[in-house]
């Protein structure tokens, strides 16, 4: 494949890698399989104590395309940054060590970049539980495989913050001038909203092309509930103060009005009602978020929660949390013998 007789895009493709050595693997040789060749995989070991280290020297001798980075431990934040410094490709594309990528994300992103010319790509992601089921498919309301930017779909503030489901233009990264904060948790909650506020071509892939595995241990599972509150409130504060400097805040209001919903309430706090219930967080977030936007529950944008996210919404607001842990636990057993039931099938 070549671009009106250049040579295809190099896309690099960034992974930090730390204390993730019985993941790591999968999610390597997911990308040494892609269908799009002329890639840099770039491991950026972060001082990772494990054999971790040991095995990504393995992959770049088996494999000339991989490079590694060893760096002292630094966190999530400071891996990345110091990948996207040493990329060289016109892409590049944020891959967590203990996830996966489908075989085609590289050439379908890379190919709708290319014909549309997007400063990002959007993809959906699946959940994947530890022992190979899968759990939810995370969509977005967004026109598909169209070119859009805030200006045109204000709801872009409202998809997932997520770094890792967006293929990026580097030399736009570079002129937006955004890194991620380092020594902080949800990192992406305090980055990607900015470049929206840059970004004048954004296009959504409407399929799931990337793989979140859940463990115990990853930062979205954390039950530090002191540090998810100061992260998840530093960021969101910071992401206001930009807005409010751009000029932005008032005509987005609402859509940062629902950001403040979902990340700093509504999600954390199901989070918590499932570990401690009796956690004096649930306040703090809750207090947080209204300090904020007093009119939050009026939010128009809640309005289009899901049937299931409207019914925890509903009994979270009535503090009905041994009703939510038990809808939790009828769904895991629903999953489980759903799971069971398939590989019976397939035997």
């Amino acid at each position: 494949m070549t671009r009106a007789g250049k040579e295809e895009a190099l896309v690099s493709v960034i992974i930090p890698v730390y204390k993730i050595e019985d993941y790591l693997d999968a999610c390597v040789q997911s990308v040494l399989r892609q269908t799009y060749r002329n890639l840099e995989i770039i491991l950026v070991d972060d001082g990772s104590p494990d054999r971790c280290a040991q095995m990504c020297d393995s992959y770049a001798e088996k494999d000339r395309r991989v490079r590694v980075i060893h760096k002292e431990n630094g966190g999530l934040a400071d891996a990345r940054n110091t990948g996207i410094r040493e990329a060289r490709g016109e892409y590049f594309l944020l891959i967590d060590g203990d996830d996966m990528i489908a075989d085609h994300l590289a050439e379908s992103t890379v190919r709708l970049a290319e014909s549309l010319k997007a400063d990002i790509v959007i993809f959906d992601y699946e959940t994947v539980e530890k022992d190979g089921g899968k759990g939810d498919r995370l969509t977005m309301n967004l026109p598909a495989e169209k070119v859009i930017s805030l200006k045109n779909a204000p709801s872009l503030l409202t998809v997932s913050c997520s770094a890792v489901n967006k293929l990026y233009r580097r030399e736009f990264w570079e002129q937006c001038g955004v890194t991620f904060p380092v020594g902080r948790n949800y990192e992406d909650l305090g980055t990607i909203p900015r470049l929206w506020a840059c970004a004048q071509r954004v296009v959504y892939k409407k399929e799931a092309l990337y793989y979140y595995v859940m463990r115990d241990g990853s930062i979205m599972h954390s039950t530090d509930f002191q540090r998810n509150y100061r992260d998840r409130t530093f960021v969101m504060d910071s992401v206001l103060s930009f807005y409010k400097k751009k000029g932005l805040y008032e005509k987005y209001k609402k859509e940062l009005e629902y950001m403040v919903f979902e990340n700093t309430y509504f999600v954390p706090s199901k989070e918590i009602v499932l570990n401690d219930r009796r956690s004096r967080y649930l306040g703090k977030f809750r207090g947080y978020a209204y300090s904020r936007f007093p009119e939050l529950r009026h939010n128009p944008y809640i309005r289009r929660l899901s049937r299931k996210d409207k019914i925890l919404w509903l009994l979270l607001q009535c503090r009905m949390y041994g009703v939510m842990i038990f809808l939790s636990k009828v769904r895991r057993m629903r999953d489980h013998m759903s799971l069971v039931i398939g590989r019976i099938i397939h035997r």
